[in-house]
Formats: structure tokens, sequence, C-alpha cells
């Protein structure tokens, strides 16, 4: 089925970690449960305070150690792309670990998600190693994603801009931000997406201004701009997408601002070029709003890598040098927030391909008043 990793998809995945590892000098990479850890092993189990791995080194075939209560679905259709340990309640499984590798002075890529319990107990196992982020090592190789990758945001994409679609027709006076939130994460699951990839805001009138603003219980009112930010996951692939509604007719200065939003995420899109240093996106987004007289108003950076986490790299963010290269996807979402007013935000996931920059969000940029 298309979209779907086959298992040879996940051994060369495992080669190009390995090829890192070998670059950067690293002996060992120990995941936890998280996307990383599905990204190279297809498998999603629950964190918690179980020990849960995947440790790999710079060649040979990596560990995988499971409580034995997932022997079943890591042995199911997975080849022999890692040797499998499971571990019993009564054992300890840092036991097994040291039992398989051999350690000297080692560096270890540690994954940024793992328990902090979990990360202490596996020091004794690598004695006097170096640790870092496994985030350093991994986005190396997350960030490009390959034509399956780009074919699921793709359609996760198409997906959240029929929620939109569908959430545009619930907005009327009297309900609750709340309720629109609930009726997103019902819509996801009604179209055919797994999940959300993260809550979804909801913010009218005044609560507008602030960007990451927890849906409450204000009632949606005429003259209200209400910010609508929503992402769904599809067979691992997030979306993400704002759009800012009117409900009744916007004032001249709600269209000047609507206006200079969406000409910053036309200008951050347009700007999305092979090479081009991420900080220019930003800048051509920032520089919309500044000459529009609100530049002060506009607080967060223009936009985020997307795939298996909703945030990853790249960011599009003022002092990120690295090229824009084909195969990276991100958001392009300015804003701008007048404390006690209304904020208004536009964003569209981009990925950047031979051609030039592409959106996955077709939804209208247009203001629409309701």
């Amino acid at each position: 089925m298309k979209g779907v990793k086959t298992v040879d998809s996940y051994g060369k995945r495992i080669q190009q970690v390995q090829k890192v590892l070998k670059e950067q000098d690293t002996d060992f990479l120990v995941l936890a449960p998280s996307a990383n850890m599905f990204y190279l092993t297809g498998l999603k189990t629950v964190a918690d305070e179980r020990f849960q791995a995947v440790v790999i080194s710079q060649e040979g075939i990596p560990l995988l150690v499971l409580p034995e209560m997932y022997k079943e679905i890591a042995l199911f259709g997975q080849g022999s792309k890692w040797q499998l340990i499971t571990w019993a309640d009564q054992e300890n499984p840092m036991d097994l670990i040291a039992a398989q590798i051999s350690v000297q002075k080692s560096k270890v890529a540690v994954d940024d998600r793992m328990w902090t319990s979990h990360f202490l107990s596996l020091r004794h196992v690598f004695g006097p190693a170096e640790f870092y982020p496994a985030s350093q090592l991994m986005k190396q190789v997350r960030v490009y994603k390959d034509e399956e990758e780009l074919d699921l945001l793709r359609r996760s994409g198409a997906l959240i801009d029929q929620v939109m679609e569908a959430v545009m027709q619930e907005i009327r006076p009297g309900i609750k931000e709340k309720e629109l939130a609930a009726f997103v994460e019902s819509q996801i699951k009604t179209k055919g997406g797994d999940d959300i990839s993260f809550k979804p805001i909801v913010a009218a009138g005044p609560n507008g201004s602030s960007p990451h603003h927890v849906s409450g219980e204000r009632a949606l009112e005429n003259g209200d701009f209400v910010i609508v930010d929503i992402g769904a996951v599809l067979n691992g692939y997030c979306s993400d997408i704002t759009r800012t509604f009117c409900l009744g007719k916007a004032t001249p200065e709600m269209k000047k601002v609507y206006q200079a939003v969406q000409a910053a995420n036309e200008a951050g899109f347009k700007a999305a070029a092979e090479g081009v240093p991420c900080e220019k996106v930003d800048q051509a987004a920032r520089q919309v709003i500044a000459e529009a007289g609100y530049g002060s108003y506009f607080i967060h950076r223009t936009g985020h890598g997307i795939g298996l986490d909703y945030h990853e790299e790249p960011y599009m963010v003022e002092g990120n040098n690295t090229p824009l290269e084909v195969g990276m996807v991100f958001s392009v979402e300015p804003g701008i927030y007048l404390p006690g007013k209304f904020g208004v935000r536009i964003e569209d996931i981009v990925a950047l391909t031979k051609e030039g920059p592409v959106r996955f969000n077709n939804f209208s940029r247009n203001l629409i008043e309701l």
C-alpha cells in the first residue's frame, strides 16, 4: 500500500543512521519510544516506567529491547533488521544490554524524550561515556522526506483541509471555543485520521492575541476574529494548518491586519528556494508585517519543520543559516497579535521540491466573513 514503509525501507534508514554515527564519531545511538524509534522500526509502543529502547552501533544489527508484552508485535512482519531482546518484569533490562555490547570509553547519542529515570539507569551500562541529545544526529536523516513520506504529508494536509471546511460551517455566535475544538477532534477521526497532532487551538476575539491560547469557555460573538489552528496524524505523519475567520463583518482595522498577514504568508512561501537559508523565509514574512506597521506584534518564528513530529527541523527563524534543500517540509505561519483586541495567523505546510515550493494546504487564504 502506498505510504506504508517496508522492512527494506527501515533497513535503509538504519544504514543511513549508522553512516551518520561514523561521521560524528559516535559509538552508540539509544532511542526511546518516540518518533525516532517509529522512524527506524515502524513500532508504536507506549512510553511508561518499563524500559524500551533501540540501541544502534556503527556496524551490525541493532538491539531492540522491549518488555515481554511487546514481543508479538515486535516480531510480526519485521524481518531480521534488529536483534530482539525481551525482558520480564523481574529482570533488569540494563543487564541484558550490557551483556550484548562492548563498552570502553564511548560517545553516546540518547533520545531527547527518554525518561530521566531510564537515562540514569542506562548511564551505568556505558560507564564514563560522553552523552549528547540524539536529535543532533537524527535530524540529519529525518529532515529529508522521501517520496512515501511526502505522499503521507500531502494526504494528511488534504485531510485537515477537509476538517477546516467542516469547522467553518460550525462557526456561529454562541458556540464555545472548547466545543469547536472537540468538533475538530471528532472530524479528524470521521475523515480517516488516526489522531490529532496537537490539541486544537480555537481562539476567539481578544483570546486570539495569545498564539498558543488554550481553547476555553468563551462563546463566539459577532465581530470576532476566530483563529483555528489544527492538525491531524495520518499513518504517523502530521498536518498543521491555521486559518482566521471573521464572524460577521470585519472592521477596516481587521481587514488591514488580515491583508498584512496574508501578504506575509505569500512572501514567506515565495522566499523558499533551494540553497536559501531558513532565516530568509522568516525575514521575508517579517518584513511585510513590519512595513505594514505591525512588526512588534509578530512575536514568534515564521515556521517549523513537520513530519512524524509536528515541530521538528528545520526552523524558519532568525539566525538559522541552514540552507533549504529539496525534501524539506515546513510551515509558513506569520501572525499579528494585538493585545486585548484580536489576532490573525495564516499557516500552510510547504514542501520544497525540485520545481520549487509546494503547499500541502489549499483551503482558502482569503478573508472569510461568516
